[in-house]
């Protein structure tokens, strides 16, 4: 994965990473990885649709708007200014992005313990045509806030 110029930039990249690609996914049906409230469950066809909808965002220039959307934990990890310049120069790198498909959707709780925020996360990985015709993936990893609702805590186009 390419980091973008900027510590804080590629700190955020690797907290990222963590949240979609740690430890806890093996633990995923384990008795200790449920979630503590069943209701705050987030269905893997409304991780997808919300997914594919910040991936659309990012294709038409509004990152900035993803920021203000997203989630608490993801404003701490980055500014908005850093999130926007990190998303807008890879995407940039990239050029426009077709035929997007998914390829997995994955259900993560953290504990708080190992370095990324406690709560209930879901991670979709998308994988896109790049108009060189490369294969692109893009990560987007979703946080079930405390208020119920599921927002944006990351997004790694690689």
């Amino acid at each position: 994965m390419a980091c973008v110029e900027g510590v804080r930039a590629c700190l955020f990249a690797v907290l990222l990473a963590s949240v979609a690609a740690g430890p806890a996914w093996a633990q995923a049906s384990s008795t200790a990885a449920k979630p503590p409230n069943a209701a705050r469950v987030l269905a893997p066809g409304a991780a997808l649709d919300a997914a594919v909808q910040a991936a659309l965002m990012v294709d038409a220039g509004r990152v900035g708007e993803l920021w203000d959307g997203a989630s608490a934990v993801a404003k701490r990890a980055v500014t908005r200014e850093v999130f926007v310049a990190g998303i807008s120069a890879a995407r940039k790198r990239q050029g426009a992005l077709a035929n997007r498909q998914w390829l997995a959707v994955r259900r993560q709780v953290h504990d708080g313990k190992q370095g990324v925020p406690a709560g209930h996360y879901v991670s979709v990985e998308l994988l896109a045509q790049a108009s060189d015709g490369k294969l692109v993936r893009e990560l987007v990893s979703l946080r079930m806030d405390e208020d119920g609702t599921a927002r944006l805590s990351g997004y790694v186009v690689e």
